[in-house]
């Protein structure tokens, strides 16, 4: 019941369902099942979603004002009782390559949900998580899923399309769209490493599109770096922004990370599960 008073309370100081998702860190979807299944439970509508924004009935006003208190409460009950038994420790991986401000946004929430869960995080390759996985020095892995998600238990996330970066005073900046064919003999920042993505050159290059290689880099904010300083284009993921750089869709372009988790099956547990569904219902955004 916590989560759907936790959830309702958001709605309401948000004035909807969309913006008290976001005021959560869930998804929509989520936050609306909470409030509906809050509702059956106590046998009383909530909301009035015939208003925009949306409105708290009189018992939902009565269980706004006193719903702050009843989590304070809980909080309070909940550390009392971690205090009995010793802090679980949840272990988790995550891949080096995945935006900062996805990482923050995640568990920055989860820790809010979660307060008295101590948690170890390690970076690294998708090679090297995978390889701390296997030897159970992890609990689970934030990674692309690939080839390795049929050898363990898994749980796909969000989908991360990849753009064309270019400076905001490049004429593809001021276009909806560019072609494969546009890329033609352009001056290119490529990205190395070892996060068994499909590599934009390789694309490129399937497609008969040759280009300029100008540099190499393995990290994304360089990439982006360099685009901003007007040294060349870059394919980056979605989720990579900085001023001074626009990023545009390239048709034909069928490069896509696909983020989930993994964990081995026989190290499933409560506080495991409990991030794996948080995982699940957080709001990705790009």
């Amino acid at each position: 019941m916590t989560f759907g008073i936790r959830h309702f309370i958001a709605v309401i100081e948000a004035g909807s369902f969309t913006k008290g998702a976001q005021l959560a860190a869930v998804s929509q979807p989520a936050v609306s099942a909470s409030v509906a299944r809050l509702e059956a439970e106590l046998e009383v509508k909530l909301i009035d979603r015939r208003c925009t924004p949306v409105v708290p009935t009189a018992a939902g006003r009565r269980l706004f004002e006193s719903g702050k208190a009843i989590l304070g409460a809980c909080n309070t009950l909940k550390a009392d009782l971690k205090t009995i038994v010793a802090p679980k420790l949840l272990r988790i991986g995550i891949l080096q390559s995945l935006s900062s401000r996805h990482v923050s946004k995640l568990l920055s929430s989860f820790r809010r949900a979660n307060p008295y869960l101590s948690i170890e995080v390690f970076d690294g390759s998708c090679d090297q998580l995978v390889e701390l996985l296997v030897d159970q020095k992890l609990d689970t892995v934030l990674t692309i899923l690939d080839g390795d998600a049929t050898k363990f238990a898994s749980r796909a996330l969000f989908k991360e399309p990849y753009f064309l970066a270019v400076p905001e005073d490049h004429r593809f900046a001021r276009q909806q769209t560019v072609k494969l064919s546009d890329l033609h003999n352009e001056p290119f920042i490529v990205r190395t490493g070892s996060d068994r993505f499909q590599d934009g050159t390789n694309e490129l290059a399937s497609h008969g599109i040759k280009i300029r290689v100008v540099s190499q880099t393995d990290q994304f904010d360089r990439s982006m770096a360099l685009v901003a300083a007007g040294i060349g284009l870059a394919l980056v993921p979605a989720c990579f922004s900085m001023p001074a750089v626009k990023q545009v869709p390239v048709s034909g372009l069928g490069i896509v990370r696909i983020f989930g988790l993994l964990w081995l099956r026989e190290r499933e547990d409560h506080d495991l599960e409990e991030f794996i569904e948080f995982a699940e219902g957080h709001g990705w955004t790009p």
